[in-house]
């Protein structure tokens, strides 16, 4: 099983649509955030308040939502939220043993570029039913990290250890979770908590480089870039749902740790 986690987004976003991870591999990231900052006491400039009644009247959420883009980018210090610019993930395992994608070993040291530009497309809060969902646009996602790859890809050899560079470009992701309403442990303040997610995403365009592949053959290495290229979307497609159970992990554990942080007394009035 592929594997990938985190937004510190994560957005992302997002994001990482390319990485291939397998839920709780990446380090920090992970469906449950240890954060010990207490949560937001007073209203900060970067938080829009909405109507408990109908959160969702003159798309209201909707700029709640993206309105705190440019706080998480930057990173919230007081209440443990890293900086979402770039997302830097430790580590990403890979274990994928059949059909036409068979591959072992994983992603290391991962800095992804791009996840603050993300646009909201979508945004929607039910209190009633306890429904949250939201829909991303990003635009473009840079991807640097080392490698250590072995395995078949579409039935050509890959193996190698070394730098990867890596762009997407047009990711949309919709995610669909199911929350609850809780009292955060220490103030007793009402919490939402995010108890299930559902992440689907859609990639318009991969390029990826791949160095030093089959011990430094650069004839072999640029035959699996080149092929990696053309066949970007083939190759996404194989990985599809690995990648979605990955990014619902990511984004399990990102939002759960901004949310524990933002009493709904503060936002929705």
């Amino acid at each position: 099983m592929l594997a990938l986690t985190n937004w510190k987004l994560a957005i992302s976003l997002c994001i990482i649509a390319a990485v291939y991870v397998r839920p709780g591999s990446c380090g920090a990231y992970t469906r449950e955030i240890v954060n010990d900052k207490p949560p937001l006491q007073e209203r900060p400039a970067w938080l829009k308040t909405c109507k408990r009644s109908n959160p969702n009247e003159d798309k209201c959420f909707r700029q709640l939502f993206e309105g705190c883009f440019p706080a998480l980018a930057a990173g919230i210090p007081e209440i443990g939220v890293k900086s979402f610019e770039p997302l830097n993930i430790d580590q990403v395992s890979v274990s994928k043993g059949s059909g036409n994608l068979v591959l072992s070993g994983g992603f290391q040291n991962l800095v992804i570029r791009g996840p603050s530009n993300a646009t909201v497309r979508r945004a929607s809060l039910d209190l009633e039913r306890r429904l949250l969902s939201f829909e991303l646009v990003l635009p473009r996602l840079r991807i640097r990290a080392k490698y250590n790859l072995k395995g078949n890809i579409l039935l050509l050899p890959l193996i190698g250890n070394g730098d990867v560079a890596m762009a997407l470009k047009n990711v949309h992701t919709t995610v669909y979770t199911r929350i609850s309403l809780r009292n955060e442990t220490r103030t007793g303040d009402e919490i939402i908590h995010i108890d299930e997610m559902k992440v689907s995403f859609e990639v318009g365009a991969m390029r990826i480089h791949l160095k030093n592949l089959f011990n430094g053959n650069d004839i072999l290495a640029a035959s699996i870039n080149t092929f990696l290229n053309q066949n970007g979307n083939e190759v996404i497609a194989e990985l599809r749902p690995d990648l979605e159970l990955g990014l619902a992990d990511i984004f399990h554990g990102l939002w759960n740790n901004v949310f524990s942080k933002m009493p709904t007394k503060l936002w929705l009035v």
